[in-house]
């Protein structure tokens, strides 16, 4: 066209010869700078770029239209405004009530087509669920919380329901968890045993922060039940899944929307019977203009409406089991058990056990238990293991041993190792001075201990701290602020195999008063009265530094605590065995509750913070 456009201008012929001459000329200029511009034109330059892109894609149409009733397709095709990538769509793309066959669903230029294959019941509101699966193919910006809703029958159930799931030990969110509801409609079985043998009547997920919500629901009343679904049935049958349920039956409620004749804009606030507005988006089918419109909801405001809360736990199988067994070192084999041990026999079976063989050294709640080994030339154990009268389990256990060169193992001598607790300054306002060793000790001699201050030695007060003799206490009237030495000269301690030590030193540094900080907190227990456990811990929780149990309300101290930033944690003990307890669904067992307090708690040094705190 440019080229033609030239030519006609080259090829004009005018009456007046001047301005031929002028016409020459400006067209000689404009064929001279042709190349030039375009040059220009060609010279490659950066692109200027723009805002990024956040908008996830967006529904223009789908067929049929979302909300439709008496559905009778086998396929469903919905449009969007750009290209998507279709992401974890067999976990995250998953229709309610349940179908026995998994939906198929796949990409098709900027649509999404979803099969299905399974027959669907008559008069039921279905809901397909996407989840986190559709996102734009440049940015990957997901659209969340998309549904598409029908009906086979003549109408589209309106009521809703909510809550929230929380692991039940420490009231972390739990995301990604199936949350399930049961309707009573099964004549051969028990309403309570529907989560154990069939697949629920509804599901969704929870959220990031532990939330979930059902839309659609029918006028009935339901089991609502949560499940870490472990094999892909969405049914409670494996130990390893994680569940949580109500102890009463959940009913749904009516959110009243609009007419779809009133959306006059793309958004417009709604309101429950009874809370606070919710956001509402409009999203309007294009291929039928008489079709329901569909309502897009966003939670604002989500805890501010009635909510079930549900607390996620772990069944604990109830028979006694030995978990692990290992035979480390030639002096110690160790049992690990699944619930507390009140009477234990290690019964050998490849060795006579008439004489005293070993020593047991249980953990504090009896759940595991050391072997100390005293018969000499053991190098294997072969053993039925009897709990409470009752043979468990039969071990067989060799000792590990370390692939080392003669030379090693002739320079390789086992020596009496010791630990004190003093190792980053003594706090003996709470504390006493303990040293343990690494085995059970056969032959002591507490007078050649010293124990020098300064210009002071003197021969400290030891004291056997337990019955296994693996620990002493070393008893002074320390003071603060100042440098002390404990010396041990060699072979003071033997162990079992008759191990012992070379000479030891060691030092430390008691702590003055000044340095430490004192917490009170006065406990009101009146509202929900029982036996507390009351855990100081760290700010992430990674160690209790501290527990206390009360079954009165009133103060509670932990006084002479490191400053820092502390976690305050209450466990309603309700069978009083000072520990927590987990739950069982078929015994309708709750696991025990979990109380934290409402803010993190910082001590200072010399300081003494009082709090109250009501149950």
């Amino acid at each position: 066209m440019l080229l033609k456009r030239l030519v006609n201008l080259g090829t004009q012929t005018y009456e007046n010869p001047t301005r031929v001459q002028r016409s020459n000329l400006l067209f000689l200029l404009f064929l001279i700078s042709v190349p030039f511009l375009l040059t220009r034109c060609a010279k490659p330059v950066s692109p200027s770029g723009g805002p990024k892109d956040l908008t996830p894609p967006v529904v223009l149409e789908c067929d049929p239209p979302n909300f439709s009733t008496r559905f009778a397709e086998n396929s469903i095709q919905i449009d969007f405004d750009e290209f998507l990538n279709l992401k974890n769509a067999a976990t995250e793309i998953f229709i309610s009530p349940p179908l026995k066959k998994p939906l198929d669903a796949r990409l098709k230029g900027t649509s999404l087509v979803v099969e299905i294959e399974d027959t669907l019941a008559a008069n039921t509101t279905y809901s397909i669920t996407f989840g986190n699966s559709i996102a734009d193919l440049t940015e990957g910006n997901l659209l969340k919380g998309f549904n598409y809703v029908f009906s086979t029958g003549d109408f589209i159930d309106t009521l809703s329901l909510q809550g929230n799931l929380r692991a039940a030990f420490d009231l972390k969110p739990q995301k990604d968890v199936f949350i399930e509801l049961y309707l009573n409609n099964n004549d051969t079985l028990p309403f309570d045993s529907l989560p154990l043998r069939v697949p629920p009547y509804y599901i969704t997920k929870s959220d990031e922060q532990g939330n979930f919500i059902f839309h659609n629901l029918q006028n009935a009343h339901f089991k609502l039940f949560a499940l870490a679904d472990q094999n892909g049935d969405l049914i409670f049958n494996q130990p390893s899944e994680k569940i949580a349920f109500s102890d009463s039956l959940a009913t749904p409620y009516y959110m009243e929307l609009p007419k779809a004749d009133s959306l006059k804009s793309d958004t417009f606030p709604l309101k429950l019977k009874k809370g606070a507005p919710l956001t509402i988006k409009r999203m309007d089918s294009l291929r039928k203009a008489d079709s329901i419109r569909k309502i897009y909801l966003v939670r604002e405001n989500f805890l501010k409406y009635p909510s079930y809360p549900l607390f996620q736990f772990l069944e604990t199988d109830s028979v006694q089991r030995l978990v692990k067994s290992s035979f480390p070192l030639k002096e110690l084999a160790m049992l690990v058990f699944r619930f507390p041990v009140k009477d234990l026999k290690v019964v050998p079976l490849n060795f006579d056990s008439v004489a005293p063989w070993h020593i047991e050294e249980y953990s504090m709640h009896r759940d595991s238990v050391r072997l100390w080994i005293t018969k000499t030339d053991l190098d294997s154990l072969v053993a039925k293991i009897v709990v409470d009268n009752k043979i468990i389990d039969t071990v067989s256990l060799e000792m590990q041993k370390k692939d080392l060169s003669a030379k090693q193992l002739k320079k390789e001598k086992p020596k009496l190792g010791m630990t004190n607790s003093a190792s980053s300054g003594l706090n003996h306002f709470k504390n006493k001075l303990t040293v343990t060793f690494s085995c059970p000790l056969t032959k002591w001699d507490f007078k050649r201990v010293l124990l020098i201050s300064e210009k002071d030695t003197v021969h400290p007060e030891i004291h056997f701290a337990d019955s296994l003799k693996r620990k002493i206490t070393i008893v002074h009237k320390w003071q603060e602020d100042k440098n002390y030495k404990i010396l041990i000269p060699d072979s003071v301690f033997f162990g079992i195999h008759d191990v012992s030590h070379d000479s030891m030193q060691m030092d430390f540094r008691t702590r003055g008063e000044r340095d430490f900080g004192n917490l009170i907190i006065s406990m009101n227990l009146d509202k929900r009265p029982g036996q507390y456990i009351i855990q100081l811990m760290s700010e992430n929780e990674s160690n209790v530094f501290e527990e206390h149990i009360t079954a009165e309300s009133g103060k509670v101290r932990f006084d002479f605590m490191n400053p820092g930033k502390y976690k305050l944690k209450a466990i309603i003990d309700r069978n009083r065995n000072r520990r927590w307890d987990t739950g069982n669904y078929k015994m309708n067992i709750q696991p025990e509750v979990v109380i934290y307090f409402q803010k993190t708690v910082e001590i200072r040094a010399n300081w003494d913070v009082e709090e109250s705190w009501d149950q």
